[in-house]
């Protein structure tokens, strides 16, 4: 893992999973700067914690969204790529990487700042996380140059797993768009129903489903797990969205398939479900699935189950 959560509050049931997805976000982190075999420590604290946090710190007593304190000193205009003999010397045994420091999160603000920019805490936590990493690096924003370079590198980062700005509109709009394409070529000659659905993976590809019925019924495959099907043939292992329609009424997710798609994502999975030419709805996979058992639970690691 790149990333060792740690919360000082309790966790919120909808981000059980966020391990897994900062984790992503930290290796992204890692490959747009260039470096290989690093890591940090991620604690989620509350607003009181990182405000004497800041004031025990920088000697600023008020609450900030992100703190960080990087392990390496890297020389003025230079960056983690280009000190490879700075990063080995903060290498860690006992991580079994290097130790670029720890990153640490208000989740109260961080909640405030998702509702004021009209996106997911998911992905409010994605941007901070990213932030820091970048920090960690050796990156800074004291003057527009520099907040410019950081700015580039964080949002490079985030959308190379599929996290960008317009989450709610483009993406969503896209995703449903894509699902209703796939329910043309449903095949449903029992029940009528014809069902689309388009799952975005980590990496920002699209994959395509529809149900397709059979004469024995219980042979059926909804068009959730077609798609996830295709997903997981192509090699991808997160899923960070789903779109679902119904050809006449909303579609959504049976039991089986809500469980299929806790295999390969969060409780923060959104899940925009819909029917053809009446829009959509969007809630997350936490409210579809609020207890579930996830491969966490069993002690595996689909990025890595070997």
């Amino acid at each position: 893992m790149a990333i060792e959560l740690q919360w000082e509050i309790d966790m919120p049931e909808a981000l059980g999973g966020l391990e897994a997805l900062l984790n992503t976000v930290a290796e992204a982190c890692f490959r747009t700067e260039g470096i290989e075999g690093a890591g940090f420590a991620v604690r989620i604290v509350d607003d009181a914690a990182i405000q004497a946090l800041n004031r025990e710190m920088r000697n600023i007593d008020r609450p900030t969204d992100v703190l960080s304190f990087p392990t390496v000193q890297f020389p003025a205009g230079k960056t983690a790529r280009n000190c490879p003999k700075r990063l080995g010397r903060e290498f860690d045994p006992y991580l079994g990487c290097v130790n670029l420091g720890d990153c640490v999160i208000n989740l109260d603000r961080a909640r405030q700042q998702a509702e004021e920019y009209g996106h997911s805490l998911t992905r409010e936590l994605s941007y901070l996380t990213a932030h820091s990493a970048f920090h960690l690096m050796g990156y800074d924003h004291m003057n527009e140059e520099e907040k410019a370079v950081m700015r580039e590198m964080e949002e490079r980062a985030l959308e190379s797993v599929g996290i960008t700005r317009d989450e709610s509109a483009v993406s969503y709009d896209r995703l449903f768009q894509l699902a209703c394409e796939a329910m043309q070529n449903s095949y449903s000659p029992y029940s009528h129903f014809k069902v689309g659905a388009c799952i975005l993976t980590a990496d920002g590809r699209t994959y395509k489903g529809c149900n397709f019925e059979n004469a024995s019924y219980g042979a059926t495959i909804c068009a959730e797990r077609c798609a996830a099907s295709c997903a997981i043939a192509a090699g991808a292992r997160r899923f960070v969205a789903i779109a679902v329609v119904g050809s006449t009424a909303v579609a959504w997710p049976c039991g089986i398939c809500r469980q299929v798609l806790r295999e390969f994502s969060d409780l923060s999975l959104p899940v925009i479900v819909g029917a053809y030419g009446k829009g959509y709805t969007v809630k997350t996979l936490g409210e579809l699935l609020p207890e579930s058992l996830s491969p966490e639970d069993l002690g595996v690691d689909t990025q890595n189950p070997n």
